[in-house]
């Protein structure tokens, strides 16, 4: 109603160094110090639940991209368009970090999703956009970063 051109970005599970750990943290943010500190992480459920991590660095470019495009007034979902499962990135903390990862048990909490995938097609339609940083890659620069800071 203002005449002014908007681009609206929906983000994934985004995780990466500086990410705080403390309420609306990620699961990535909590598991990293965790396991930087040697304490047990705590899985709810059969660890099964599943989620889109992007990479803030790949999320920055975007926020960039998003600057300078012509394809204003939509909104995009900004992902990797790929499922991790909790269990599964337990696995990858213990390839990066060369430990066992300790696991508590918990029941499923009430409102708890268990799949989360986001399609960014459009995005790289329109952007010419994808994320470049490969979960591995971007998990091992999170977990130094987790412990640069004990």
């Amino acid at each position: 109603s203002f005449g002014l051109e908007y681009v609206v970005f929906r983000y994934a599970n985004v995780y990466g160094e500086r990410q705080c750990d403390g309420g609306e943290g990620g699961v990535v943010s909590i598991f990293s110090r965790k396991v930087a500190k040697g304490e047990a992480v705590t899985v709810y459920g059969d660890g099964e639940q599943t989620r889109d991590f992007i990479y803030a660095g790949d999320i920055a470019e975007a926020n960039h991209m998003a600057l300078q495009t012509d394809y204003v007034n939509c909104v995009y979902n900004v992902s990797t368009m790929s499922e991790l499962s909790v269990n599964s990135l337990i696995q990858a903390f213990e390839e990066v970090s060369g430990s066992k990862v300790y696991i508590e048990k918990a029941p499923l909490r009430a409102g708890d999703i268990f799949r989360s995938c986001l399609d960014h097609q459009q995005l790289m339609s329109k952007l010419k956009w994808a994320p470049k940083t490969d979960f591995l890659t971007g998990l091992t620069r999170t977990y130094r970063w987790s412990c640069s800071r004990l």
